[in-house]
């Protein structure tokens, strides 16, 4: 106002207003100029002097300044904390993105595993640790159960690695020195494995003496024909036992590994129930739904083991008799093998444990049946080696089920095999050859089979 004044008193209205303009952008720019030169500094030191509007802003910019300095330094002194513990920490930690390439480790981690910074950061795990079992154990997500490798840095070490996801399927790895445990665990394999070898020589000796006694059973005393039949029950059990841990065993150490092919589910199951038939009473029915053209992959010794074992049970655990239904169901991404009792059941608290070597819920019940208590233990590894799941579902009273569930991967129709087998041109022998070679052993280290 006092311009457009001034301006009217001399006579120069638009001259004195362009003046005022000009001065004021040019005071503006300079402003801004200050403010500008102020930020690049880091605005470390004090703002410069200012009126007005800009005195305000850099007041506010300064105060905005101070106030995220020191939230930084909360900031860093947290993770120092937070890096010096995981630093001292015996067990290694490792973050890794969603695609598994590494953003931080700490220091036993690098011990453990030879990580070397700044070379291994943002590199794919799978490239650092080349170890078959841990590369399908990360890209598969087979994370419910911990993975127990060879260190790759240190000679005799093996670690135990347990994945967590978080945030936006962020990877956080533990990595744990197990080389203690792990050669308790194989003390105790080789132990159970040679003790069990050894007692069959002396159980031999006892068997051959006590079924030559049996031949002059008739002319011995009534207490002396009775103990030599205890003594024989006894030592058949034994046996049973015996050969039990010694399957067990060799299934824990993967020793004299049997070949896997396709078998017919079918011919399995008729194995199985000819093993079941001697043991049923008049009050048991047992009946087999196994389609025709059912295929597995899978060692035949194993599967047999596994399969009996469960129809076995069912017998023995159904002393009432009732109806045993053993079937064979395919689905689209599984096959699922079943054996369901109306037998005494479990109580639902005891099944986590039912596949623990000599486990049984009745110990006394357990005894009268002769089982061993190793059957379900054995069940288990067999699907650990087939990729294969065990669920069990029970209750008090009214009888069990129970199912092993095999990947998609290890099961065929006779349908689909006679295609692959009639797109296959040549002689006989190229087309067992081109079979053979589509039917490639998907052996991969199966997560530990649930109750």
């Amino acid at each position: 106002m006092a311009v457009i004044v001034i301006g009217f008193v001399v006579g120069h209205i638009l001259a004195l207003a362009l003046l005022y303009t000009l001065g004021t952008l040019y005071w503006q720019l300079y402003q801004l100029y200050q403010f500008h030169s102020w930020l690049r500094r880091s605005g470390k030191a004090a703002p410069p002097d200012a009126s007005g509007i800009w005195g305000e802003i850099f007041d506010a910019v300064y105060r905005l300044q101070k106030k995220q300095r020191k939230s930084k330094r909360r900031m860093r002194q947290a993770l120092n904390r937070i890096e010096n513990s995981t630093a001292a920490l015996k067990e290694g930690v490792i973050m890794a993105d969603s695609n598994g390439n590494l953003e931080w480790w700490n220091n036993s981690a690098g011990l453990l595993l030879g990580l070397q910074r700044p070379v291994d950061r943002g590199q794919p795990i799978t490239n650092i640790l080349r170890n078959p079992e841990f590369f399908k154990y990360f890209t598969q997500k087979r994370f419910g159960e911990p993975l127990v490798i060879k260190s790759p840095s240190k000679e005799g070490v093996y670690l135990e690695l347990q994945t967590t996801l978080y945030d936006q399927n962020d990877h956080l790895i533990f990595v744990r020195d197990v080389t203690r445990l792990h050669l308790l665990e194989q003390m105790r394999k080789d132990f159970v494995a040679n003790a069990s070898h050894e007692l069959k020589t002396p159980l031999t000796v006892i068997k051959g003496y006590l079924e030559t006694l049996s031949m002059f059973k008739d002319n011995l005393p009534q207490s002396m024909q009775r103990g030599i039949v205890n003594m024989t029950d006894q030592s058949l059990r034994m046996e049973h036992l015996i050969e039990d841990l010694l399957l067990l065993s060799r299934l824990e150490t993967n020793d004299q590994k049997e070949p896997h092919q396709w078998l017919k589910l079918e011919d399995i199951c008729e194995t199985v129930r000819k093993t079941a038939l001697p043991m049923m009473t008049e009050q048991h029915d047992i009946s087999f739904q196994i389609p025709e053209d059912s295929y597995i992959y899978g060692a035949t010794s194993e599967l047999y083991s596994a399969f009996s074992n469960l129809v076995v049970n069912a017998i023995k655990y159904s002393p009432e008799g009732g109806h045993i239904q053993v079937k064979w169901v395919q689905h689209d991404f599984s096959g699922v093998f079943s054996v369901e009792d109306e037998g005494l059941g479990i109580d639902p608290r005891h099944i986590p444990r039912l596949t623990e070597r000599f486990f049984r819920v009745d110990k006394g019940r357990g005894s009268n049946t002769g089982g061993t208590g190793l059957g379900l233990a054995i069940v288990k590894h067999v699907l650990i080696h087939h990729n294969a799941k065990l669920q069990i579902r029970s209750q008090p009273g009214f009888g069990s089920t129970f199912s092993c569930h095999f990947p998609t991967d290890r099961v065929r129709q006779e349908a689909l095999l006679a295609t692959v087998a009639t797109d296959v041109e040549g002689s006989p022998e190229e087309t067992n050859a081109t079979l053979d070679a589509t039917e490639h052993s998907p052996e991969t280290s199966a997560n530990t089979p649930s109750a």
